[in-house]
C-alpha cells in the first residue's frame, strides 16, 4: 500500500533529524482539554498491518474489519522544506485467509469486478501480503486484488464520494461518505523540539468530523511508525493539552509523530453472501514529526 502511494504520487518523506526551535509556549490554563486517552491495541498476530499515519485506521480496526472503502487526504510535516501531501482512495474486501505454514498472515483481496468512485474507474492492482522475517528479507506474497485511485489533484473537502461496484458474487454494491473539512495543525509543527517536562499545547483547525490524535514512535532510518496512544477529542474544540506527566512516560526514543485524524466513518452491512464487517471512512490526516527531549 505505502509503496504504491509513494510511486503513484511521486512523494518521498526525507527525515534527517533537522529541527527548528520549539514554539512559544502558551499557558495551559488558557485551554480546556477534552481528550480521552486510550492505549493503542497491538494485536498479537503475524498479520502485518499498515501504518496509521497513511491509512488512518488503528491496527485493531484493520483486523476487525474484513473490508474497507477509504478516501484519505494525508499531509506529512517534517519541518520547513519537508512538507508533502497525497490523497487517495482504496477499496479492499477480504476473501480467503492467507497462511504460511501455521501462521495466519492476512487475507486475499476479493475481486469486485469494476469499481468506480464518483463515476471514475479505480485501478485494480495486486494485493500484497507481507511475511515479516527476523533474519532474512521480508517476503511479499501476491494474493487477490485491491482497488486504488490517486486523488492528488481531485480530492475535495466537504464532498460526497460514492463507490459503485457490480459484482458477480455479491451483486450491486454502492456506498457513500462525505469528506470532512481540510485539517490544519497549528501546534506542534513538524520539526519542533518538544520538552518532556512541559505540557504540550496542541492546536488545530477543521470540523465536519471526529478528531483523534495518535502518537507513535518513529524510526527516521526505516521511515516506520509504531502507534502507542490515541487521544480522542469529545467536542473538537480545536485546542487541548497533553500533560507533561504523560510525555515523561513515553519511551526514551527521541523521534515521534503525532497523527491528527479528522474523519467521518461508518460500519455498513455487508453485501448478500459476504460475512465480514465493512468500514467506510473519509479522513483528513495531518502528520507532525517531532523530537521529544
Amino acid at each position: 500500500m505505502n509503496r504504491f502511494l509513494c510511486s503513484a504520487s511521486g512523494l518521498v518523506l526525507l527525515l534527517t533529524g533537522c529541527v527548528h526551535p520549539a514554539e512559544v509556549q502558551l499557558k495551559p490554563e488558557e485551554y480546556r482539554t477534552d481528550l480521552e486517552v486510550l492505549a493503542v491495541e497491538i494485536p498479537d498476530t503475524a498479520v502485518t498491518t499498515s501504518a496509521v499515519d497513511s491509512l488512518a485506521i488503528l491496527p485493531g480496526d484493520q483486523l476487525r474489519f474484513g473490508g474497507s472503502f477509504l478516501v484519505n487526504r494525508v499531509k506529512l510535516d517534517a519541518g520547513p522544506g519537508k512538507v508533502d501531501s497525497f490523497a487517495y482512495s482504496r477499496v479492499l474486501v477480504a476473501d480467503s485467509a492467507v497462511r504460511f505454514g501455521d501462521r495466519h498472515l492476512g487475507f486475499s483481496g476479493g475481486d469486485l469486478g469494476a469499481v468506480s468512485l464518483n463515476g471514475s474507474l479505480m485501478f485494480k492492482i495486486p494485493h500484497r501480503v507481507v511475511l515479516r522475517r527476523p533474519i532474512v528479507r521480508d517476503t511479499v506474497l501476491v494474493r487477490g486484488v485491491e482497488y486504488l485511485s490517486n486523488l492528488a489533484t481531485a480530492y475535495q473537502p466537504n464532498q460526497l464520494y460514492t463507490w459503485t461496484a457490480l459484482t458477480s458474487a455479491y451483486g450491486r454494491f454502492e456506498e457513500s461518505i462525505r469528506t470532512p473539512d481540510e485539517l490544519i495543525v497549528q501546534s506542534p509543527l513538524g520539526g519542533s523540539i518538544v520538552p518532556r517536562e512541559r505540557d504540550l499545547i496542541v492546536r488545530w483547525k477543521g470540523s465536519g468530523g471526529k478528531l483523534s490524535i495518535v502518537i507513535s514512535k518513529f524510526d527516521p532510518g526505516a521511515k516506520k511508525s509504531s502507534p502507542l496512544l490515541e487521544f480522542r477529542s469529545r467536542t473538537n474544540l480545536g485546542k487541548a493539552v497533553i500533560p507533561a506527566r504523560l510525555l515523561r512516560q513515553l519511551p526514551r526514543t527521541p523521534y515521534y509523530v503525532l497523527t491528527f485524524i479528522l474523519s467521518n466513518r461508518k460500519e455498513v452491512e455487508p453485501p448478500m453472501g459476504y460475512s465480514g464487517k465493512i468500514l467506510v471512512q473519509a479522513a483528513s490526516v495531518y502528520n507532525s514529526y517531532i523530537e521529544l527531549q
